[in-house]
C-alpha cells in the first residue's frame, strides 16, 4: 500500500510522520517513510517478514486514514480533490 502527497511544508510533512509514527509503535507495525523535497511525502504499507501484504497492512493504513489530520500542499489539495477529507482545510 502507498500514498504519496505534498505537505504545506517541512513542518506539516515532519508532524504528519510523526502522528503515523505514534500510531505505528502503538500497532507494533512499521511502515517504510520517504521525505523528499522537503515535504514530498510517501508512505509504504508491507509485511516486511513476508514482502507482501496481510490484514494488519490495511489495519494500519485505515488507522492511518481516521487518526492523522494532514496538512497538504493547497496547490496539491487542488490537484486531488479527493484528499480533502484527511485534509485539515488550511491554506
Amino acid at each position: 500500500l502507498n500514498r504519496e502527497y505534498t505537505a504545506k511544508n517541512f513542518q506539516s510533512a515532519l508532524d504528519s510522520i510523526n502522528a503515523i509514527g505514534v500510531i505505528a509503535e502503538r500497532e507494533g507495525h512499521h511502515p517504510n517513510f520517504h521525505l523528499t523535497n522537503y515535504r514530498q511525502v510517501e508512505i509504504e504499507i508491507y509485511t516486511h517478514k513476508l514482502n507482501g501484504l496481510t490484514k494488519n497492512d490495511f489495519i494500519l493504513a485505515e488507522q492511518i486514514s481516521q487518526e492523522v489530520t494532514m496538512e497538504y500542499s493547497p496547490k496539491w489539495l487542488k490537484e486531488n480533490p479527493e484528499a480533502s477529507e484527511t485534509s485539515t482545510g488550511e491554506s
